[in-house]
């Protein structure tokens, strides 16, 4: 989610960057100069959705997670190491740069894009020699996000070992055996080289789905199911290290992204509060030199870690790194630099129109900024479950004016916009969990409802998102059209609606919720995409192509939308306007399997087959599982007199059609191919004769 603003806003914001980059004062400088390290590897090793208090070395004995345990007990482990974004790709961004969103510019979920003028973990040992190489579970992690940036290999793709019936018509994630195999094939290639390797874990996010024998083990905690099939994965990735004889010359450094919310405070999920449940996290360090057994019980943060990995290699460190390096910390067991920890979420504001919110920890105070703010104290109240802002008026006055060095100064806070985000990302994300990603300006100025007080909405929100993942559509509807009458204003609900009576094939109650949406000031592209569509099944493409143009201005990158919009321009007799949008996708996506497909019935139009027939080709080789580009070539066999190719063709396509998508073509196809298998019986025995 990204930006356009005018040359003052743009000043602003280059002047929050600088407010934001300075480090929290306490901060030490970097440590002595070292001799840089030659005979060391590195691989950094992320669990998505970790909870701490999950892992057998954070105190939780009823989940067997024997793997990390033993590599805290052979390293340093870290107490309190607090994410400072309760989200994968803004959490992530920080952990490979060392430094805040407002730095690194990955401030939400779907089309915030890393800043290429940020130095990453993997930039930097990249260019001091090392093989480098990432291999990630989630799709919320694409290369479309920048955090490929340094790693010669990046395995993103998320099609392989996916079972298509957790995650309907969308591939969003990979089982972290895959994520594992994926990475020992890179290893045994590259072994021989000194390489950093990140290799990222999915599997404790929602929805919880352990594979056996995990499932039935844990089947009264799926969540800790999944957390006890991660750790086993971490262990087949330190046995094969081992196995290699490159476990003793490699810095492992393993830790989370943020945790989970599991109902505290009202939170099942993430990413809405900034409680302990979702932003403490596990943070060990181990390898060459790295103490055994050692435990830092002061408070620390994700944007230390590449300061310290680049502090541990010798390495000078990024200049806009606001982390510290927390080397002394696990040499020597000094107390850490860093006692301030900012923490954000937008998430709120940009998926709900509620508050976003921002937070300052030290070792003893949580403060929150928020439409009513709070004060937590530790170690007195761990649970933060007691306001203490009322109490405490001058600790609270003191985090708040630290929270505003970090973030800026309240008064310029202004407009984010997120950069285009196209239609697959935006599946992917809903898949997740993040709908959303429509091109939709907020500001950020803590104004809306407080997230605190929205609770109730929350917890119907996940409930309703729990029935949708697994396809229960009219147990999802009465829970959101409850909450859309007590929140008018939030976006989320009128999405999940949307794609709920879409899927029930209600297409009056879909236009319904999509108006509502737009009278509310609610709407984004896929709202205007979504009334397009129905108006395209109503036969009345003329108010459809009024709707598919407002999703296009508003983002261009929503290619399903494209291809829509070019297919009714096609139908209408605009085939200038038609190619011209047509163009447009094949610019961003030059393999786009629609796009080719409406391109080759355009050339159909034209009267020229073999155009057509490279289109469809094309489209079936960028994605085999379309099935409209079957058809069509059917089609032209057909009428080319190729009755066997044809008859290929239709078997594809009906292999791969949508009953519900295709259905008013299914029996066409059918017919054409009796018809030809008829044709076909009666030459052969013709022949015979």
């Amino acid at each position: 989610m990204h930006r356009s603003l005018s040359a003052l806003c743009l000043t602003v914001l280059l002047l929050v960057a600088g407010c934001s980059t300075k480090r929290e004062s306490g901060s030490n400088e970097k440590t002595r100069p070292r001799t840089p390290r030659q005979d060391v590897n590195v691989l950094l090793i992320t669990i998505d959705t970790l909870r701490a208090d999950y892992l057998g070395c954070y105190g939780r004995a009823s989940i067997a997670t024997p793997n990390i345990d033993a590599l805290a007990a052979g390293g340093v482990r870290f107490a309190q190491a607090i994410a400072q974004v309760p989200l994968t790709a803004p959490s992530h961004a920080s952990i490979l740069t060392g430094t805040y969103p407002q730095v690194h510019k990955v401030r939400d979920m779907g089309g915030f894009v890393l800043d290429d003028k940020v130095p990453t973990l993997a930039t930097v040992l990249g260019q001091d020699g090392f093989e480098t190489a990432a291999f990630v579970g989630s799709a919320v992690l694409n290369h479309y996000y920048g955090l490929n940036r340094g790693f010669a290999t990046y395995g993103d793709e998320m099609r392989a070992g996916q079972d298509p019936k957790k995650l309907p018509g969308v591939v969003a994630e990979v089982r972290g055996e895959v994520v594992t195999q994926r990475a020992l094939q890179w290893l045994d290639k590259s072994a021989s080289k000194r390489f950093f390797l990140w290799v990222h874990y999915y599997d404790p996010h929602f929805p919880y789905d352990p594979p056996e024998p995990f499932r039935t083990r844990y089947q009264k905690d799926p969540y800790g199911g999944e957390v006890a099939y991660a750790d086993a994965q971490v262990g087949n990735l330190l046995k094969s290290l081992e196995e290699h004889g490159l476990r003793e010359r490699t810095l492992v450094v393993l830790l989370a992204d943020h945790g989970e919310g599991l109902g505290d405070h009202g939170e099942y999920t993430h990413g809405v509060f900034l409680y302990d449940s979702t932003v403490h996290i596990p943070l060990i360090f181990a390898g060459p030199g790295v103490p055994g057994g050692r435990t830092v019980s002061q408070q620390v943060r994700s944007i230390d870690v590449m300061p310290t990995v680049t502090d541990y290699l010798g390495l000078a460190e990024s200049d806009k790194a606001q982390g510290t390096s927390l080397l002394p910390s696990i040499l020597e067991g000094k107390p850490p630099a860093g006692s301030y920890c900012y923490m954000e979420t937008l998430y709120p504001k940009t998926q709900m129109g509620w508050s976003e919110l921002r937070g300052m920890r030290t070792d003893d105070w949580k403060y929150i900024v928020a439409p009513r703010p709070e004060l937590y104290k530790y170690p007195d109240d761990r649970g933060e479950s007691r306001n203490e802002v009322g109490r405490f008026r001058g600790d609270a006055e003191r985090l708040r004016k630290k929270v505003w060095e970090i973030a800026g100064s309240s008064q310029s806070l202004t407009r984010v916009s997120p950069q285009l985000v196209d239609e697959q990302r935006r599946r992917e994300l809903n898949a997740l969990g993040y709908v959303g990603g429509g091109r939709r300006a907020v500001t950020i100025d803590m104004s809306g409802p407080d997230p605190k007080d929205r609770v109730a909405i929350l917890g119907a929100l996940e409930r309703a998102a729990g029935a949708m993942n697994h396809d229960r559509w009219n147990e999802a509807v009465p829970l959101l059209e409850k909450i859309s009458k007590e929140d008018p204003g939030n976006p989320l609900i009128y999405g999940y609606l949307q794609m709920c009576y879409e899927r029930l094939g209600q297409l009056e109650r879909m236009e319904q919720t999509c108006l509502r949406a737009i009278d509310n000031k609610a709407e984004n592209d896929t709202t205007y995409a979504g009334l397009g569509g129905i108006y395209v099944r109503r036969g009345n493409l003329a108010r459809a192509v009024e709707y598919m143009e407002k999703a296009a201005q508003i983002n261009p990158a929503g290619l399903e939308n494209m291809d829509n919009l070019a297919t009714a321009y096609m139908q209408l007799g605009r085939a200038n306007d038609a190619e011209r949008v047509l163009r447009a996708v094949l610019v961003q996506d030059a393999r786009h399997p629609g796009a080719h497909n409406v391109l080759g019935l355009l050339e159909i139009q034209r009267s020229r087959p073999e155009e057509a027939r490279r289109h469809f080709e094309l489209a079936i080789e960028s994605n085999p599982a379309l099935a409209e580009p079957y058809m069509n070539l059917g089609l032209l066999a057909q009428n080319a007199g190729q009755p066997q190719v044809a008859m290929n063709y239709y078997r594809e396509f009906l292999k791969h059609a949508d009953p519900d998508k295709y259905r008013d073509y299914i029996p066409k196809v059918k017919e054409a191919l009796e018809e030809l298998l008829t044709a076909e019986t009666q030459r052969t025995q013709r022949k015979n004769q």
